[in-house]
Formats: C-alpha cells, structure tokens, sequence
C-alpha cells in the first residue's frame, strides 16, 4: 500500500474520531454547566425558603398548647396606675387571658396579672373548646408578672417549645397566640419592633421587653409570642393603650426571663 493511500486512511479514521468526539464532548461541557446552573437555582431557592417559612406550619407546632384561662374577679378595685398609655393585656370584669403548657402533666404558664384576686379558674383547651378544666395555682412571681397553674386532663398533653429570646433580633418575624376579647385562639402576624423596652405598667416595672407590631389586645395577656421556628420567645403581656384597644405597639415579657421558672416546674414539680 503506497504512502498516499495509507494518509487517506489516516485522514479518514480521524474524521469518524471527530464525528463522534464532537458530540459527546459538547453533551458533556452542556450537561456540566446545566447541572452547575440548577445547583446554584436550587441553592438560591432553598436559602429564600429557609427565610421564609409558612405560617400555618409555624402556628401548628403551638397552638394546642395554647389555652384559655377564665376566672371570677374578687376586687374591682384597680391597682394603681403611675402611666394610663400601658396597660396590661388581660380583660377586667370576669378576667380572661392565655397560658402555654409548659409540661405535659398540665402545667401552665402565665401572667400573675391575669389569675392575681380571681377565683374559680378554669382552663379550655385548643381540642376540647366546649370543655372546662379547673385549675390550681402552682406558683406565683409578682414581681415579675410571671404564675404557674395546674390543670388535670388524664392524658399528657402537648406542650411548647422554648426559644432563646436572647438570639432574636429586630425585624425578625413573629406570630401571637392568645384569646384577646374571648376570641379564643385568635393568630397575628408581625415583626420585632424592639428587644430592650422598659415600661411601667401599674406600678410594676416591666424591664427589657420585646415590643412588637404583631396585634396583642385585652385577653391575650400570658399567650404565646413565636419565632418562625415554632418556638416561645415571649409571654405576650401589654399594649399600648389610650384606648385600651390596639395601637400598632405591643408588648410581651422575653422568655429567657422565665426559664428558671420553668425549669423549676418542669424538674420539681412546682415542690420547693
């Protein structure tokens, strides 16, 4: 075979080569860059996601643990009042407010103001709305406008999540969770308008409270402020009230304030 025949042999080998690289290197650097170019879509996505939670999950991880608390009032004499534009969150009359159940043997926490001179309180779950428990105070801390009730069921029952109220930041979003005007478990939806207010609210000074633009009114005192994480970062607690009615400013007591309470009920048992 002469010389020139064997190149045009070459020449035509390497031509099949190339038809077939050609493709299969150009399918390969498209796949890579497609592949590279969902990842990143995908990364972006799930990162906005992570932002973002949807509020019925973050509503569902708390709100049967959510209650109603009523009772008979003793006195009707108010308390007095160094400041009429605050004042707490809990009805008069007849008192009404919220709780969270700390433990799954029926212990609750709320506010002092809400169960302090009433009598015959009860209790209504989230799953048994047409249903009253009884309940006894377990402990009390004025001072910090902080009380433990019990209620027994027969069944465990669920309870909250606490947060780090510490980690929380301005802007960040939040839900309340509560009972304002009876309306029992009633959901607002706002941000962090600030983490270090200090108020005086009926004599008692409240001191570095997380002020929020989430609608807190009259019943929702001792509730549930939560992070989009599903998790108490407060104890709703005061609005700003000439009116006594919502104003855009709302207060709840931060939950890191109430873990050593906490955590004495949920260790002790309520038992010094």
């Amino acid at each position: 075979m002469s010389a020139k025949q064997n190149l045009k042999k070459l020449l035509f080998i390497f031509m099949i080569i190339l038809v077939i690289a050609i493709p299969v290197v150009w399918f390969y650097l498209y796949s890579s860059e497609r592949c590279l170019t969902n990842q990143q879509t995908t990364s972006q996505i799930m990162l906005a996601s992570c932002g973002t939670e949807d509020l019925g999950d973050v509503l569902s991880k708390v709100r049967t643990a959510v209650v109603y608390i009523t009772g008979k009032r003793v006195s009707t004499n108010p308390p007095p009042s160094d400041d009429i534009l605050f004042a707490p969150a809990a009805l008069t009359g007849d008192k009404m407010g919220s709780g969270m159940i700390i433990d799954e043997q029926g212990y609750i926490l709320t506010n002092y103001h809400v169960i302090a001179d009433t009598t015959n309180l009860k209790v209504t779950l989230f799953n048994e709305p047409n249903k009253t428990y009884p309940c006894k105070i377990i402990e009390t801390i004025p001072e910090k406008d902080l009380a433990v009730i019990k209620i027994n069921t027969g069944y465990f029952l669920q309870t909250v999540k606490l947060g780090n109220s510490d980690m929380q930041e301005v802007a960040e979003e939040v839900l309340a969770v509560g009972c304002p005007f009876s309306l029992e478990q009633s959901v607002s939806h706002g941000i962090i308008s600030d983490l270090k207010r200090t108020v005086k609210i009926e004599g008692r000074q409240y001191v570095d409270l997380i002020q929020t633009d989430a609608v807190i009114n009259s019943g929702n005192s001792g509730g549930a402020l939560v992070n989009m994480n599903g998790e108490v970062i407060g104890i709703n607690v005061a609005i700003y009230a000439p009116t006594r009615v919502y104003c855009g400013v709302g207060f709840a007591i931060p939950i890191n304030q109430a873990k050593m309470l906490v955590m004495k009920i949920q260790y002790l048992k309520g038992e010094s």
